[in-house]
């Protein structure tokens, strides 16, 4: 997954702007409010509460990268019958389980053994459906 470039902009912009504005509040106070020490701690917190928001906010931005970055190292340690069935679950949220068999390109049985296995680990759900079952993603 590429990250957009108006997210690293937007980003970017960010940093730069809390950079100029913590210099911007230095030469102030250095200039016009000289030895008032009181002043430079509501400076400090304010220049830290705006920095963690800008921090926040970015991370935000990233969020949906930084998820995929996860999943895939997880995905990683996972055997590939499980890998399989949870990259298709997590495009669909749930699916039925004659069509996962289809799309895994798995036997009946070995999907009903890496269903059984999900779903003891809690990261699936089955649930009857006519004459299948609905796989659902928990996660």
């Amino acid at each position: 997954m590429e990250i957009s470039r108006n997210k690293i902009l937007i980003s970017s912009g960010l940093v730069g702007l809390l950079t100029i504005m913590i210099t911007v509040f230095s030469i102030y106070h250095t200039q016009h409010l000289g030895k008032a020490y009181l002043q430079y701690p509501l400076f400090l917190y304010g220049t830290t509460i705006i920095s963690l928001a800008i921090g926040g906010f970015i991370v935000y931005l990233f969020e949906e990268k930084i998820n995929k970055l996860q999943l895939s190292k997880l995905l990683a340690i996972l055997p590939n019958d499980e890998r399989k069935v949870l990259k298709i679950l997590f495009d669909r949220k749930e699916i039925e389980q004659k069509k996962l068999t289809t799309l895994a390109e798995l036997s009946t049985v070995k999907i009903s053994r890496v269903i059984s296995t999900l779903e003891q680990r809690g990261i699936i759900e089955k649930k009857k459906h006519g004459y299948t079952n609905l796989i659902v993603l928990k996660l």
